[in-house]
């Protein structure tokens, strides 16, 4: 059984349907009796895969609860990785921790990346080297360096649209010059600062530190853009989301997100390598779930905390050695009024802003039609920004248009899904 459960039923509403007796019914189970059976099955899918720790030169103790019977270890001190019921006698774990059995079923069965498991539900986290070789991909190989690569053939700024194409095939990112100009970067920016500070003053804003160090003030995010302003609405209209989303992701697309993070200056950590669709099942690298668009509202350099990125990290089974270090990726450095274009799958990060000014960026966010989106605009956005919004607009959200050519029919827009009766309620003809 996977980790996430829905609520247990409520009473039917029909009296004859009652569903009951399932031998595969786990409502019926006690807790204690599937806790077992976890742990049981994770030993032993460890124990099947145990030839994927050699090499990692390491003595683990992974606990799945607070008993000493509920605990593994794990020994790749040697040529071959043995499993051992408890640690050896005056030894003491390289790395002790302890994670809900069900977490590790989902990354061994292929339900979540094992990177985010470990860093989420493993206490202490330790993504890393070792959450990694639970992958039901297998142990990933290393991601390129930039001391193996050839710097002048990666991804430099150009307009030329099917340059894009390729390097986003290639390098798993891209870049697009002169995206906006100079007064569309002034105006832009000037609503965001001003959206952001309202936000602190409120005592709203969410302000991340989560893999900051406690001398560094944290970064600050603004999500929902769309329904802060018109100046992010506008956004919605660049002729880019046309130019590379249908052909990136499919006809429906939708907007996944539409969010900004100012990186505070004067910063010494921040590092966290991850991918976008880490918590998105299949977790696969055959194909991206989504695609952003970073809107560059500052010239963007190394220095003042470039997004770091492993290119050609997004086709394979690869990850990291280092998930919170630099390591051997490289900035994405562009001017202001420059987009990066990232896919999902590409290792990266946020940089680290050394200089004494923050770095504002929006991030623009698409998914596959299929996905489900991570800003939920029917609950989110205000009646009245619901009333701006022009058709178009709409669609990329998900709502229906505000009235089709017959004024009356507002039905199907953004589902792939338009087939008759889909909008129907309770019809009953006796038969």
């Amino acid at each position: 059984m996977a980790s996430y459960s829905l609520p247990r039923p409520s009473a039917n509403h029909t009296p004859t349907l009652r569903f009951h007796n399932k031998p595969y019914d786990a409502s019926k189970l006690e807790k204690s009796d599937l806790f077992i059976y976890h742990v049981l099955r994770v030993c032993d899918l460890i124990n099947e895969r145990k030839s994927n720790f050699d090499g990692l030169n390491m003595l683990v103790e992974l606990s799945f609860g607070d008993q000493p019977q509920h605990s593994i270890v794990i020994d790749s001190r040697s040529k071959r990785t043995n499993i051992l019921e408890r640690l050896p006698e005056n030894t003491q774990a390289d790395l002790a921790t302890k994670i809900s059995p069900e977490f590790v079923l989902d990354v061994m069965e292929g339900r979540i990346n094992a990177q985010q498991a470990f860093r989420l539900y493993a206490q202490p986290p330790c993504p890393g080297a070792f959450a990694s070789r639970f992958s039901a991909l297998g142990p990933p190989a290393s991601v390129v360096s930039r001391d193996d690569l050839d710097l002048e053939s990666l991804p430099k700024p150009t307009e030329n649209i099917q340059q894009v194409k390729d390097d986003l095939k290639n390098w798993g990112y891209a870049f697009v010059a002169n995206a906006l100009t100079a007064d569309e970067v002034k105006v832009i920016r000037t609503a965001l600062e001003e959206q952001a500070a309202g936000e602190r003053q409120a005592g709203i804003a969410h302000m991340a530190s989560l893999h900051k160090s406690s001398e560094d003030e944290p970064d600050q995010r603004v999500w929902n853009l769309v329904n802060k302003g018109d100046e992010f609405l506008d956004l919605l209209n660049h002729p880019l989301i046309d130019a590379i989303m249908p052909w990136f992701l499919g006809r429906e697309f939708g907007l996944f997100a539409m969010t900004a993070n100012i990186v505070t200056p004067r910063s010494t950590s921040g590092i966290y390598m991850h991918t976008d669709q880490m918590d998105m099942t299949p977790n696969t690298a055959n194909h991206p779930y989504l695609l952003n668009i970073f809107w560059y509202l500052t010239d963007v350099t190394d220095e003042k905390g470039a997004t770091r990125i492993y290119p050609g990290s997004h086709v394979k089974n690869v990850a990291p050695q280092q998930i919170r270090d630099v390591g051997g990726s490289i900035p994405a450095a562009a001017p202001a009024g420059s987009c990066l274009l990232l896919d999902s799958r590409t290792w990266h990060s946020t940089g680290i802003n050394r200089t004494d000014s923050s770095r504002p960026i929006i991030c623009l966010t698409c998914c596959r039609f299929y996905i489900q989106r991570m800003e939920k605009h029917d609950l989110f956005l205000s009646e009245e920004t619901k009333e701006r919004l022009s058709d178009r607009q709409r669609a990329l959200l998900g709502l229906p248009p505000k009235q089709t050519s017959n004024g009356t029919d507002k039905r199907g827009w953004g589902s792939i899904y338009k087939l008759g009766g889909i909008d129907a309620g309770r019809l009953r003809v006796a038969v």
